[in-house]
């Protein structure tokens, strides 16, 4: 499913990074790339912006970065939330999958730093569930843009060769946002060179299976808690739905589809990512979006004809 330009744009590199930017169940849409970049020869490494509680779980917290975690399947919970741990406990063989509080761009940039080191790793793929994380910030509606803008921002410093990969076009209709100034900020990142391909979920390969599974599995571990409504509509997508089965839900092949991007052009491009690299906390961050919107010329909605 990766034969698209992102790994050779990404220097056809032998230990990746792939993190779930936008928090908490974002990570999962990192499983089926991995999946191709195993079979690649790839060494490749999970980490995650997360929604849990980590110090109130069996969660290795990092000398040097106290919002830096080494989460295992021993934190697996059914009565705490913590996806990354029933991920973990889906991969088996004493996996781990690196965690972050949810912090502002400056400590964040520093766990990243100090993971990659560690790692050794050559490049990143952030990954969002959703596409919040590729918009350029003066759009109708953004979603939920604080961790996905503090992850972008945070791994953009870095200075190494990253690309974003958004999966669950369409799955934040709930949230406004209009897809005609999505597509738009397609074609923009495709007229700078910074569009990478798209790729399709699809089951009976193995990078779809991966997935189908891993979400299952994730979910039947959370069943009493907080479930991701992204990978849940995506999944559904990917088994061939459609349709609207539910107020703001428009299930498509759109949906299962994989978005990659140069993540440097996204962020160089975006009104006032440069912004929020000074911030500490994530509420710091979400304070200056909100200063940085009120001085925008926001875009009306538009509508596409199809």
């Amino acid at each position: 499913m990766l034969d698209q330009p992102v790994v050779a744009k990404l220097g056809h590199p032998r230990r990746v990074l792939l993190a779930g930017c936008g928090g908490g169940y974002d990570v999962l849409g990192a499983v089926p790339l991995r999946t191709a970049l195993v079979a690649q020869g790839c060494e490749v490494h999970l980490a995650s912006l997360s929604f849990s509680y980590l110090n109130g779980l069996a969660a290795a917290q990092d000398p040097e970065h106290p919002n830096l975690y080494a989460v295992t399947a021993a934190a697996r919970s059914t009565t705490k939330y913590c996806p990354e741990a029933w991920l973990a406990h889906w991969l088996g063989d004493d996996a781990t999958v690196w965690s972050f509080d949810k912090t502002g761009v400056r400590p964040l940039a520093a766990a990243y730093r100090t993971l990659v080191g560690r790692l050794a790793i050559d490049a990143i793929i952030l990954v969002d569930g959703g596409i919040d994380a590729v918009l350029r910030g003066d759009e109708t509606s953004l979603g939920t843009p604080s961790e996905d803008l503090a992850s972008l921002a945070a791994v953009t410093s870095l200075e190494i060769p990253t690309a974003l990969a958004c999966i669950g076009l369409s799955a934040e209709l709930r949230d406004g946002i209009p897809h005609a100034q999505v597509f738009e900020r397609f074609a923009e990142l495709a007229r700078a060179g910074a569009y990478w391909g798209a790729s399709a979920l699809v089951p009976g390969t193995p990078a779809g299976d991966a997935y189908l599974a891993a979400v299952e599995h994730v979910f039947a571990g959370q069943a009493d808690l907080k479930q991701s409504h992204v990978h849940k509509v995506v999944s559904l997508a990917a088994r061939g739905e459609f349709g609207s089965p539910a107020p703001h839900v428009w299930l498509s092949p759109l949906l299962s589809m994989f978005w990659f991007f140069d993540a440097h052009a996204v962020a160089a491009s975006h009104r006032f990512l440069a912004d929020l690299h000074a911030t500490d906390s994530i509420w710091d961050v979400a304070a200056r979006i909100e200063a940085a919107r009120k001085d925008l010329a926001i875009r009306p909605r538009e509508a596409i004809p199809i």
